[in-house]
């Protein structure tokens, strides 16, 4: 062979390679496009989650494994309503740690969270104010009582 026909067999292979390669190329460009945008909005998906969940752990006594998985499932539902649907749940739990790493000194101030025994105590309060309650209705359904029982009484003599 000749070097002009190994030129020509070397130029047409790479002409047939041009659209396989481009292919390829465009397909690992726009995977990275959806990682790129995938990141972009699971941050701020993720802190807003974070918040949430604190802000709900000042009304009730929640452990913090229960702060994470539900920060978790919110910033699944919010990627699912995105169109990221397969994004991996080890990403997302990695995002909110980080994102509660970041906030947990400015949370943890803005936000005191519900203790076990602050739930418990504000549970026995609460026990005691039914109570108190009852105690009250009785007090005044035996006042009826007694003003009816003396009205009768009266009525009789």
């Amino acid at each position: 062979m000749d070097t002009n026909t190994i030129t020509k067999l070397i130029t047409t292979i790479a002409i047939a390679a041009i659209p396989i390669i481009g292919a390829y190329v465009s397909k690992v460009i726009l995977g990275n496009k959806q990682v790129v945008n995938l990141i972009q909005v699971l941050s701020p998906l993720a802190k807003d989650a974070v918040v949430a969940m604190q802000k709900l752990g000042v009304t009730e006594f929640l452990e913090g494994e229960a702060k994470k998985s539900g920060a978790v499932k919110i910033v699944t539902k919010a990627l699912t309503a995105l169109g990221f649907s397969d994004a991996d749940e080890t990403l997302i739990k990695n995002a909110v740690e980080k994102e509660y790493a970041a906030l947990i000194d400015s949370l943890n101030s803005t936000y005191p969270q519900m203790t076990e025994e602050l739930a418990k105590a504000q549970e026995a309060a609460a026990n005691q104010h039914s109570e108190l309650v009852k105690a009250d209705e009785l007090a005044k359904a035996q006042q009826v009582l007694f003003d009816a029982q003396a009205k009768v009484n009266s009525l009789q003599n």
